[in-house]
């Protein structure tokens, strides 16, 4: 098959990191190629040499110069990632011979009205321009906004569960004297980034059995904003940001619990990476990572932004190591037997031949 892919940037979030993996094994038996349309390109370098990459900046070219290269390689398959990537990729596509996919990623863009308009035109194009097209959720809740909210027919839509490679993690990297917190993400709105600090702040008044720190990695928006609060909450001595980071392998290994506090989430690829690197996970109890975390058994849940509840789990994790270890344990069985690469990319192929 002859496969394009396209995706509004290609930095280091979820969609991204999900699409980088599938693209690197789909290569080895296809014919592969990517078209980003944003210049953000974190991930280029390690998208495999067997794919070729094109950037066509947005424009009111884009759709053409899209047309223009669907004529030189054309794909059997149009697989289209991320709001403006699902718009333009699939009204480019829509008198070819060709079968379309969009892959939701979230149930939210901004979580504000605009979010109306643009779940407006995805209902206009899937039902009306591109109707043999065809949706592909990454979780249960973004299956029921897709059937309910954008009102696809059933035989269009299609669950596949979020993946991630299995790799080789060193697990004794992490410091017997102090516990390290983590958090990965974009310093956007939908990561309440504010709630994490507001929770560490609280810890200052508990009694625990050993030291923290929490590194939070990524970039945003929300940055200078989120440096000013952890001033303000006087944490310069317990929390740093390092910033967006290509490789965060290592910070997994050397944390001792992840948190992700998002007040939306349609999956939340980041806590498969941190049950892949056996990090106990504490994550807001809303639609993606529920789906993900049984409470108590592979993972804790709080309340979305009750930061004396995220508080009270991080004690929790920091003065009970056995549950810690458990947890972790769990979550590392969670990955391996649900969520793995291969099995993903099996049954995308799968679909894209038989829809």
């Amino acid at each position: 098959m002859i496969i394009v892919h396209i995706i509004t940037a290609f930095g280091i979030g979820g969609a991204e990191k999900l699409l980088l993996n599938v693209m690197n094994k789909q290569v080895k038996e296809h014919s592969v190629y990517l078209i980003y349309l944003k210049p953000l390109n974190c991930l280029i370098s390690e998208i495999d040499a067997r794919i070729e990459v094109k950037n066509i900046p947005i424009s009111f070219s884009t759709v053409s110069k899209l047309k223009k290269y669907y004529k030189r390689i054309k794909p059997d398959i149009i697989h289209t990632h991320l709001g403006h990537a699902d718009i333009l990729g699939s009204w480019s596509a829509r008198n070819l011979d060709v079968k379309v996919f969009c892959t939701m990623h979230n149930i939210y863009f901004k979580k504000n009205f605009l979010d109306a308009v643009f779940f407006e035109i995805y209902k206009l194009l899937f039902l009306t321009v591109v109707k043999r097209g065809h949706i592909i959720s990454i979780s249960k809740a973004v299956e029921n906004h897709v059937l309910n909210r954008l009102q696809i027919p059933k035989y269009r839509s299609h669950l596949l569960l979020n993946a991630i490679p299995l790799k080789e993690i060193l697990f004794n990297k992490r410091s017997s004297e102090k516990i390290n917190l983590l958090f990965v993400g974009r310093l956007e709105k939908q990561k309440s980034i504010e709630t994490l600090l507001k929770a560490v702040e609280n810890l200052k008044t508990i009694k625990l059995k050993k030291e923290f720190q929490l590194i939070i990695v990524g970039d945003g928006k929300l940055k200078n904003e989120l440096e000013q609060l952890m001033k303000q909450l006087k944490l310069g001595t317990v929390v740093t940001f390092v910033g967006e980071q290509k490789y965060i392998d290592s910070y997994y290994e050397q944390a001792d619990i992840f948190i992700l506090p998002s007040i939306w989430e349609g999956f939340g690829i980041v806590i498969l990476e941190a049950f892949r690197s056996k990090v106990a996970v504490i994550a807001s109890n809303i639609e993606g990572p529920a789906e993900l975390i049984k409470n108590e058994v592979n993972g804790l849940l709080f309340k979305p932004k009750d930061h004396i509840q995220l508080s009270e789990k991080i004690v929790q994790l920091i003065n009970n190591k056995k549950l810690r270890a458990k947890i972790a344990h769990n979550g590392y069985l969670t990955f391996t037997k649900k969520y793995q690469i291969d099995n993903y990319v099996e049954k995308l192929n799968e679909l894209y031949e038989n829809v």
